[in-house]
């Protein structure tokens, strides 16, 4: 479950910033530190990917490596119902974002608002250059936002405060892309 979480979370990392900065050792084989990033806030995740159904079957009908992952992580939530076709499901995301209770409710309700409104100002761009291809992409675009967002939020006492995790937090390991792109 947790290697899952881990894949989804860094595809998206990876997905999300086109083309990762190689200067710094720590923003290097990002793939391979998947349970690291995982772990760099310790709240619980506001998708539960370890609910999705295995669709690494998926990844056969795709024609290149991302699309491969991107077809896999859109099956994976269209299995939560969180997609519909290549279409994401913004009521769902905030289904998910009010299970919580507490202050990572209100935390988390902010955020799947935040990732909601951000890729619905961005989906007639990402359809357009997405056009031709079996799947899409919003889904790494949202788990990105996710986490990014949920990085932001993260308290000091749920924070792993290595090197690498506030690297990643601060977006130093992505060039050309702000932080939160």
């Amino acid at each position: 479950m947790v290697l899952k979480q881990a894949f989804v979370l860094t595809f998206a990392i990876v997905c999300c910033s086109l083309q990762l900065a190689s200067a710094d050792e720590d923003c290097k084989n990002l793939l391979d530190r998947a349970d690291e990033i995982d772990n760099c806030c310790q709240l619980e995740s506001i998708i539960p990917m370890n609910e999705a159904d295995n669709c690494s079957s998926t990844a056969e009908e795709a024609s290149n490596p991302r699309e491969k992952m991107t077809c896999v992580l859109q099956c994976e939530l269209q299995s939560l119902g969180l997609m519909n076709g290549k279409q994401l499901v913004p009521e769902k995301v905030l289904e998910y974002a009010n299970r919580f209770d507490g202050d990572w409710k209100a935390k988390a309700v902010e955020i799947a608002n935040g990732c909601n409104e951000r890729l619905a100002n961005a989906k007639d761009n990402i359809d357009a250059k997405v056009q031709d291809k079996d799947c899409s992409p919003i889904g790494a675009f949202l788990m990105g936002c996710i986490m990014r967002r949920t990085f932001d939020v993260c308290p000091a006492d749920k924070w792993q405060n290595t090197d690498f995790c506030n690297k990643i937090k601060s977006g130093e390991c992505f060039k050309h892309r702000g932080r939160h792109a």
